[in-house]
């Protein structure tokens, strides 16, 4: 039986579904530094900033990726990953869990894989994008599946769409489970026990949407970040932002409050 949410998500167009992506606070944030840096330079600044992601000081939108960007600002572009070691260090000095997040930083600009990808094009990076989630995760000593490395991998992904690259599979890469999309899942009804439960209502949402709108779950993901904590009311006005009330009406519906 198909989740119940499937039927309003697919009356989203393609266009409104890119539009939402645009709405992330990674591409509405690092866009700028695409241009500035290059690609192969601006696809190892969105890994890192991905990988540490995570115990933040306040909502992402307003104490991290704004505050990152500042930083940046103030510096010009690096010449290696060891120059934007350096300059995101500063960033992460004042962050919550310091020490953790400049070892992560760290071994993840040391990398062969942030070396690799340091002067890759778009195609390149496109083509063996399922390669490069096996090797960030070896890098870093993690499971393909956690949160922070299928974040930094949704973040990679938006650095190839802002390239205008869509031609890469992400449907295998689970959604980033965090409280936002926990919570969002449960109010839908879901019995979650797990993050894996999680998981899997999603990539079976996924998967029927699939049948008639070419997204992935980069879209999906970043619908369900935006909207999982909003009151009901807060849903419709949300989606009646794109002209799409009705689709608003129905999902609010369905969440508890």
């Amino acid at each position: 039986m198909n989740p119940a949410i499937v039927d309003p998500l697919s009356r989203i167009p393609l266009k409104i579904w890119d539009e939402i992506v645009k709405k992330e606070p990674e591409w509405e944030n690092m866009e700028i530094f695409l241009e500035k840096y290059g690609f192969g330079r601006f696809a190892v600044l969105m890994l890192a900033a991905g990988l540490n992601d995570f115990q933040l000081k306040g909502k992402a939108e307003v104490a991290y990726w704004p505050k990152m960007k500042e930083v940046l600002d103030g510096h010009g572009i690096p010449e290696s990953a060891k120059d934007l070691e350096q300059i995101l260090s500063k960033f992460y000095e004042n962050e919550r869990l310091p020490e953790l997040k400049l070892e992560r930083l760290k071994r993840f600009l040391s990398s062969q894989l942030a070396k690799k990808l340091w002067n890759a094009s778009p195609d390149e990076v496109e083509g063996d994008f399922l390669r490069i989630w096996d090797e960030l995760a070896r890098a870093m000593r993690q499971e393909k599946e956690a949160k922070t490395i299928v974040f930094a991998m949704k973040c990679l992904g938006i650095a190839l769409l802002m390239a205008k690259r869509k031609n890469f599979c992400f449907e295998e890469i689970p959604i980033p489970v965090d409280i936002r999309v926990r919570n969002f899942t449960e109010r839908l009804g879901v019995a979650v026990k797990s993050d894996d439960d999680v998981r899997m209502f999603w990539s079976r949402v996924l998967k029927e949407l699939r049948k008639t709108v070419p997204i992935n779950m980069i879209h999906l993901d970043s619908l369900i970040w935006q909207i999982g904590t909003l009151q009901r009311d807060e849903i419709v006005e949300y989606f009646a932002s794109f002209g799409l009330k009705d689709v608003g009406l129905e999902i609010a519906e369905m969440v508890r409050i």
